[in-house]
């Protein structure tokens, strides 16, 4: 999603739309989301696959818990985006609302996959691992591939000497 530049007139002067941060209510970033794209106000809230995946919960978090990026010209919007249910306050510093430079958004938005999520902290192939749940836990492996079924992966690990391929669920592996 790229961002729409806004030009806003205040006292005879055009202001020019501003990242900045809004601290929303708990678990209600995609509430206040929602209600800023109703009211025509661009925001943004970075998403990550979270690895392993919680046992209960969704696999996808935002990055920031609690937060959200939004365009807008301070002067003329901030009211809006105050008042929007899911929002709590701009985060600001002695005061005041302190922009996000673009590149900052820019960096997150180019980090995301195809489904506008961003992935971090997954094992790889040829990644270590540590086992920490079943019956092979506290031994190391090497991640192999990650498979679809189930979110499991399959890692090579040496068992009776000689190395072997075991799957496994991703929830009882983590990185070294």
């Amino acid at each position: 999603m790229a961002p729409v530049a806004i030009g806003i007139r205040e006292a005879g002067r055009v202001m020019a739309a501003a990242w900045y941060v809004v601290e929303t209510q708990r678990h209600r970033e995609l509430v206040a989301r929602a209600v800023l794209a109703d009211r025509g106000i661009t925001s943004y809230l970075p998403r990550v696959r979270q690895w392993p995946r919680p046992a209960v919960g969704s696999a996808v978090a935002p990055l920031f818990p609690g937060y959200l990026f939004v365009r807008v010209a301070f002067g003329e919007q901030g009211h809006q985006v105050l008042r929007s249910n899911g929002v709590k306050a701009f985060v600001a510093f002695g005061g005041e609302p302190v922009p996000v430079r673009d590149e900052v958004v820019a960096f997150l938005q180019t980090r995301e996959g195809a489904d506008g999520v961003i992935r971090c902290g997954e094992p790889s192939g040829g990644a270590a691992v540590r086992i920490v749940d079943g019956p092979f836990r506290g031994l190391t492996a090497v991640v192999t591939e990650r498979l679809a079924a189930g979110d499991r992966v399959r890692v090579l690990m040496e068992l009776l000497q000689r190395q072997t391929s075991v799957e496994l669920p991703e929830r009882w592996v983590r990185r070294l």
